[in-house]
């Protein structure tokens, strides 16, 4: 990292884009430079704060510094406060630190020692120095469990940056990013802000709560700035189905909007291709994509979207055929990076055949060993990746498993998630903040075609818990509604 700020020191084409301001990167890396006095080289830097200015300076003066940065997310507005006391002490205790830098909105309301992230006016130019073994330490989102640190090298974070980089069409530097992702997650960190810094190319940063309130904005920057590149998870896609309005836009700018993070569902690319195609949205620049923080971010990229019908098996090891359930493919490994599918006892199977997709390479983070594991269900088709879901997920009747997306599709647009029951599976679904509340009943026929027993249940509006970047986790309803 100190390799890349060096050589993005005399930069000034390209930078940040925040609020009304542009920031080349040039600027950006003296005033890191200047920050980094403040910092214990080769120490841990623990950064907790929404997307900003300031947030962005303090990462790279951690890096100019030779430390480690580690971002947290910060309390979220309608988050119980006791449940994010409990995530924040317990990374404070696996850091083995009593706290760190924040934004100094954020002082009264964090548990622990907390400094405001430091102004450079008052310090003087730091050398550089040594950097640090780990490039930055990741805190998963917690899908399927509680939170836990996954430590990149720097090693692991140039290769997966070259990775990206070379997936990117033309010439690389003349690309530019649209994010409202979080930095504490690792499509906004490594998709957005490092891989835009690595290419060079800029950044238009927007926040999560921006998104949420106006979804709009993030269209109106990608059409104001020109922007050839995006990344959204698909809850994104389907806010702004439901809120964003039929405005002037102008979208033909646009070559990669990279779909990733969760399951991507067919229905909502077409949907949202249908209804911005007019503004100049191409088919062709969705860009379905597969990763995850224990292997940095990107594992596989898709040359474009294509939607395949499919019959999937109940057991690992069993074949694919084709069927009318579509799903989305995801495309080829990037370079340096290997995926298998592999069967209950580790051994790898062939195509079209359901399994465990492990993953091995130059990105794997340190101290996991390969293949690695990540947990989810997926088959190769036609060298290509598809993903089904997540192990752990998996409803079981009748010794048969399941996918519980067949289960919350059937309840579309709520919120939902569908749960192992004692006879079936459980759908909770969430009442919508605004409107009228669903009828119980309707949403019981609706589920009636499912292929195992399923009993609805609404539960209050934001209910259902969310991972820190946004995913509602199935894993976390079951504990929170029958105490596991």
């Amino acid at each position: 990292m100190l390799e890349l700020l060096r050589s993005r020191r005399h930069t000034d084409h390209c930078g940040l884009h925040w609020e009304n301001g542009f920031y080349p990167y040039s600027q950006l890396i003296e005033t890191a430079a200047r920050q980094a006095a403040c910092l214990q080289p080769g120490s841990t830097v623990v950064l907790v704060g929404e997307n900003s200015l300031e947030l962005v300076q303090a990462l790279l003066a951690a890096w100019w510094a030779g430390c480690t940065p580690v971002c947290l997310p910060p309390p979220a507005r309608l988050q119980q406060a006791g449940s994010y006391e409990a995530f924040l002490r317990s990374c404070l205790e696996h850091l083995q630190t009593t706290g760190g830098w924040c934004d100094s909105r954020l002082l009264p309301r964090l548990p622990g020692e907390w400094r405001a992230l430091p102004l450079p006016e008052a310090e003087t130019p730091a050398p550089p120095a040594p950097e640090a073994a780990l490039a930055y330490i990741q805190f998963s989102s917690g899908t399927t469990w509680e939170p836990r640190a996954t430590r990149l090298s720097h090693a692991n974070l140039q290769h997966n940056l070259e990775a990206i980089a070379r997936q990117l069409p033309g010439d690389r530097t003349r690309h530019s990013c649209v994010s409202w992702l979080p930095l504490y997650h690792d499509m906004g960190l490594v998709g957005c802000l490092l891989s835009a810094l690595y290419a060079p190319g800029s950044l238009s940063l927007l926040t999560p709560i921006q998104f949420a309130l106006r979804p709009d904005s993030w269209l109106q920057t990608i059409s104001r700035r020109r922007a050839t590149i995006s990344v959204a998870p698909n809850f994104a896609l389907e806010q702004i189905l439901q809120r964003g309005s039929e405005q002037d836009l102008d979208l033909s700018c646009l070559q990669m909007l990279l779909l990733g993070s969760e399951t991507i569902r067919p229905e909502t690319l077409r949907a949202f291709h249908a209804k911005y195609q007019k503004f100049g949205l191409s088919w062709e620049c969705l860009r379905p994509v597969y990763g995850l923080a224990e292997n940095t971010l990107a594992v596989t990229f898709s040359s474009g979207p294509h939607l395949q019908g499919f019959c999937l098996p109940g057991e690992i090891g069993e074949r694919v055929t084709t069927g009318s359930r579509q799903l989305v493919r995801l495309g080829k490994p990037v370079a340096g990076t290997e995926v298998s599918i592999r069967d209950e006892a580790g051994q790898p199977l062939p195509s079209a055949r359901l399994g465990s997709i492990q993953i091995s390479g130059n990105s794997l983070a340190i101290g996991l060993e390969a293949p690695y594991d990540t947990g989810d269900l997926g088959f190769f088709w036609e060298d290509e990746l598809y993903f089904v879901t997540r192990r752990k997920d998996v409803l079981v009747h009748h010794a048969r498993k399941h996918d519980p997306e067949i289960v919350e599709q059937l309840v579309l647009p709520y919120e939902s998630a569908a749960i192992q029951g004692e006879t079936g599976a459980l759908c909770l679904v969430e009442r919508p903040r605004r409107g009228a509340p669903p009828d119980l009943a309707e949403l019981q026929q609706l589920v009636s075609s499912a292929p195992l027993p399923v009993r609805v249940e609404l539960v209050d509006s934001g209910w259902l818990p969310r991972t820190s970047s946004g995913k509602i986790s199935r894993y976390r309803a079951r504990q929170k509604h029958v105490p596991l």
